[in-house]
């Protein structure tokens, strides 16, 4: 029994071992997020349903083309029909004919049923078919029209899926920073705990005012201060990779991504001017959904020119019906009683004059194609002096961390030379504390920069080439 017990329990303990390694080995790649959070993105999936709608306003405009047919059936029962049975009388009958003398007959006021009244049903069969013969064109541009308008659905989707791209890499670098960060400010969270032991010792023993202790505990206290902000800061960054993603408990180590710096840096290398018209070219998709706008307006100007006064629509319509106490072609004698109808008819309609509303509108069409243009000019601007401003920003943090490395390696030299006076015991702990510690701050700095850095050479890759480099 013993024994059993003990293999259960080893048993146990393999399982509990083996589901530990899965939980400790399983983190979302880059491309998981993405995918996850190109299915369940709710702005992504609004602008998927804008463009299904689109394409059913499409398929409406093109049903335009083809004739619309139109069936009215109605039945109706008569409990007291409005004509009864019609009768003549015989002798009136033959007293209005010329009989020759000693010829006529003799009826005695008989009468003859001629109608049978009508029956109780009443059937009516309408069947119209309408088909648009000639309208300037509005049919074809109205077409046309719903086409570029889910064009533009379609490029709206593409443009936030490579927003969304780019805002996931921006939160994803920025955690990879500050975990770096606060894998520093762990190191120097010990140098200051062993900072103000030492203070504290040193001012038991009489080496030491109060002042230097508080000095050290300040010092450690900020360091917590630090800390707190970049843990808020991180699970804020979690929190909108949920929102934005659908996944839940989302955790760093639960996040399989590393900054990639050299191959952004590449980008500052590459010629500025080339990637200036990279920028603004019409395959970017900002430029191209302005291009799209743009000929949504030339297509809705054509239109409205087409409806302006005295351009007559032209229509055929055809109909055919039938109206009788029975259904078609069952009632005796239907084509005798001649109860159907068919008609051909054109129909022709225009607006002769509306207070000028139609010219107006067409007035209206232009302006918002000239306007359409000047967004797009203005957007081109636009482009490039964010474009600039980035590659200033990233100039600048190149520089700022070319300046903080050169305070690393002083820093180090400075521990170095304060530990060796300490080991000669010329020197004082506190020297040494407080250089690691500069030194981390140092660090610090120099990751803050590296992340400013890398924030602008992502949104110059954006920029340029509108999705992240692979």
């Amino acid at each position: 029994m013993k024994k059993r017990l003990i293999l259960i329990s080893l048993q146990l303990l393999f399982l509990g071992t083996i589901s530990v390694s899965r939980n400790s080995l399983f983190a979302y790649t880059f491309q998981e997020l993405k995918n996850a959070m190109f299915s369940n993105n709710p702005e992504i999936l609004k602008l998927e349903q804008e463009y299904v709608q689109s394409n059913l306003d499409y398929k409406d405009a093109v049903a335009g083309f083809f004739p619309t047919i139109d069936l009215q059936v109605s039945g109706t029962y008569m409990v007291n029909p409005p004509v009864d049975a019609l009768y003549l009388n015989v002798d009136e009958i033959l007293n209005s004919i010329s009989w020759p003398s000693g010829i006529k007959p003799q009826t005695g006021n008989q009468y003859v049923k001629v109608f049978d009244g009508m029956e109780n049903t009443l059937y009516q069969f309408q069947l119209s078919i309408t088909q648009p013969i000639f309208t300037w064109g509005k049919i074809t541009n109205a077409t046309k029209l719903y086409k570029q308008i889910s064009q533009i659905k379609q490029t709206q989707i593409y443009s936030k899926q490579e927003e969304l791209q780019i805002e996931l890499e921006s939160r994803l670098t920025a955690l990879f920073y500050i975990e770096k960060i606060l894998q520093i400010l762990e190191e120097e969270k010990e140098y200051t705990e062993r900072l103000v032991q030492v203070c504290e010792d040193a001012q038991k023993s009489g080496m030491l005012l109060e002042q230097d202790v508080l000095e050290a505990k300040i010092k450690a206290k900020q360091l917590d201060i630090a800390q707190q902000d970049l843990t808020e800061q991180i699970n804020q960054q979690l929190l909108e990779l949920e929102r934005s993603t659908g996944l839940e408990n989302l955790t760093l180590e639960k996040l399989d991504y590393t900054f990639d710096e050299e191959k952004y840096l590449q980008i500052l290398d590459e010629e500025r001017t080339e990637m200036q018209k990279k920028a603004i070219s019409q395959d970017k998709l900002s430029i191209k959904m302005l291009t799209q706008l743009k000929e949504v307006n030339q297509t809705a100007e054509k239109i409205a020119k087409a409806s302006v006064n005295w351009k007559p629509d032209l229509a055929l319509q055809v109909s055919a019906g039938y109206g009788g106490s029975r259904f078609p072609l069952v009632e005796p004698n239907w084509l005798r009683k001649d109860d159907y109808s068919a008609n051909i008819s054109i129909g022709i309609k225009t607006t002769i004059w509306d207070g000028g509303k139609k010219v107006r509108d067409v007035s209206r069409k232009i302006s918002e194609t000239t306007t359409a243009e000047i967004q797009k000019l203005d957007a081109c601007a636009t482009i490039k002096k964010t474009l600039s401003e980035q590659f200033n920003a990233a100039d600048v943090c190149t520089m700022k961390i070319e300046y903080q490395e050169l305070k690393i390696q002083t820093a180090l030299s400075k521990i170095s030379q304060a530990q060796t006076i300490y080991d000669t015991g010329y020197g004082s702990e506190t020297d040494v504390l407080n250089a690691k510690i500069e030194c981390c701050n140092e660090q610090i700095e120099k990751e803050k920069q590296c992340l400013n850095r890398a924030s602008a050479c992502i949104k110059i890759n954006y920029l340029c080439n509108g999705q992240i480099a692979n």
